[in-house]
C-alpha cells in the first residue's frame, strides 16, 4: 500500500531555521504545509534531489534557484511510495530498488576499464571516478579520510592551542548548524608555513597555520571553511583521489572495503595537499559554500577578503601552494560578490562570530607555539 502522508522538516533558503513540516504525495506535486502556517506546493518536475542516494541517508529534496527552498525526509521509505505513486514523471529521482543493481554494474565498469587497456586508461578512468563517487559507502569513506588524515596531520604537528581549536570549532558549528550534514566535520590546523586547506573524505578539513595567518577575521576562516566542506558534501576530492588513482581503488571503493581504504589512505595522502580541482568542481564549492554562509547569517565579506587577499599576495612565498590548487581567484571573487548580493543581507546585520576582538592573536598562535619550542 502507498503510503502519503510523511513528516519532514522545511527550509526557506534564506534563514538557517528548521520547520516541522507534514509532506503529501500527489500524482504531480509535493504538498508540504509547515509548523508556522505556510502552504506550499512543488511539482515533481521542478524538484532536485541532493542526498537520499544510500541506505539510511535522510533525503534532502531542493526546489527554486539560486538559494533553493529544502525538503528533508529523514525516512528513505518515501522514494519508494514516490516511485510507485507516479513512476512515469518522478524517474529523475533516486529508485532504492535499483541499488544494488547499480553497484554491481559499477563494479562490471570498474573491472571492465581494468581490461580495456592502455587506449582507454586516459578517458576511462575519469568517467568512471564521476560514476563511482557518488555511489561509494560513506564508512569507506570516512575510513580512507581518517587514514590520510594521520599521514597529513599526524598528533604532533597539530596544533595544541584550546582557545584557537575551540574557536574553530565554533565556528564549524555555526556554519554548519542549519544545514544536515552526512558527516561529521572537523577542522584540524596543521603547524606549517604552507598556505593551504586540505579537505578530506569523510568530514576532516585540513588548514595549515600559513593560511591561518594570512585570514584577517574569524569570517574569512568561515570562508575557507565553508568551501572545503562543500568539497567533501560534493564528494570532490573523493572523485578526484579515483580519478588519479588506481583501478585497485576504485574496486576497492565500490565493494567497500574497509581495508583496502586504510591501505590506500597512507599512499595517497601526500597527493591530497597538491589536488587541483576543475573549474567546475571549484565554481560549485565556492557557490555552495557562500550559500552556507548566507545561510547561518554569518557576514558574505569575509569569504570575499580572503580570496581577495589571496589575488593581491599570489607572488609572496607560500601563496602560490594556494594559488596554484584554487586557480582564476580573479574571476572567482567577481562570482563570490554576485553571489553575496543576491543574498537576504547586503546591507544588514550578520552574525558575529567568537573572538573576534582577539583574531590577530588567535591566527598567529600556532606558529608562537611553534616558534617557543624551537626557542
Amino acid at each position: 500500500m502507498i503510503r502519503l502522508k510523511w513528516e519532514g522538516h522545511y527550509l526557506d533558503g534564506k534563514t538557517a531555521g528548521k520547520k516541522p513540516a507534514a509532506v503529501e504525495l500527489t500524482n504531480d506535486s509535493l504538498m508540504i504545509r509547515t509548523a508556522g502556517g505556510i502552504n506550499l506546493v512543488w511539482p515533481y518536475h521542478e524538484i532536485r534531489q541532493a542526498q537520499g542516494f544510500y541506505g539510511r541517508e535522510p533525503v534532502r529534496l531542493e526546489h527554486g534557484g539560486k538559494m533553493p527552498e529544502v525538503l528533508i525526509i529523514d525516512d528513505p521509505e518515501f522514494l519508494n511510495s514516490l516511485h510507485e505513486l507516479s513512476p512515469d514523471i518522478t524517474r529523475h529521482f533516486h529508485n532504492p530498488t535499483t541499488r544494488s543493481l547499480r553497484r554491481r554494474l559499477t563494479v562490471y565498469a570498474a573491472a571492465g576499464i581494468l581490461g580495456a587497456g592502455f587506449c582507454l586508461y586516459f578517458w576511462g578512468i575519469p568517467f568512471a571516478a564521476a560514476l563511482v563517487a557518488p555511489r561509494i559507502p560513506m564508512e569507506w569513506e570516512r575510513n580512507l579520510g581518517q587514514s590520510t588524515l594521520s599521514a597529513l596531520a599526524p598528533e604532533e604537528a597539530r596544533c595544541k592551542d584550546a582557545e584557537l581549536n575551540e574557536t574553530i570549532s565554533r565556528i564549524t558549528e555555526v556554519l554548519t548548524a542549519g544545514t544536515p550534514a552526512a558527516y561529521p566535520f572537523r577542522v584540524y590546523v596543521v603547524e606549517s608555513d604552507m598556505v593551504n586547506a586540505v579537505a578530506l573524505p569523510g568530514g576532516n578539513i585540513i588548514i595549515f597555520s600559513g593560511l591561518l595567518e594570512r585570514t584577517g577575521s574569524p569570517e574569512e576562516l568561515a570562508g575557507v571553511i565553508a568551501h572545503e566542506i562543500q568539497h567533501i558534501t560534493k564528494r570532490h576530492a573523493l572523485k578526484r583521489i579515483i580519478e588519479d588513482s588506481s583501478t585497485g581503488l576504485m574496486i576497492s571503493a565500490v565493494t567497500g572495503d574497509v581495508t583496502g581504504a586504510m591501505v590506500y589512505g597512507v599512499k595517497i595522502a601526500h597527493m591530497l595537499a597538491r589536488l587541483r580541482y576543475s573549474r567546475q568542481d571549484e565554481e560549485e564549492a565556492d557557490r555552495e559554500g557562500m550559500r552556507m554562509i548566507l545561510s547561518a547569517g554569518v557576514d558574505p565579506g569575509g569569504m570575499i577578503r580572503f580570496f581577495e587577499t589571496i589575488e593581491d599576495e599570489n607572488t609572496a612565498p607560500g601563496i602560490l601552494q594556494y594559488v596554484s590548487t584554487h586557480p582564476d581567484m580573479r574571476q572567482r571573487t567577481l562570482k563570490l560578490r554576485q553571489l553575496a548580493d543576491s543574498g537576504d543581507k547586503p546591507f544588514g546585520k550578520y552574525r558575529p562570530l567568537p573572538k573576534r576582538e582577539e583574531w590577530d592573536r588567535l591566527r598567529k598562535s600556532c606558529s608562537g607555539e611553534k616558534q617557543s619550542r624551537v626557542d
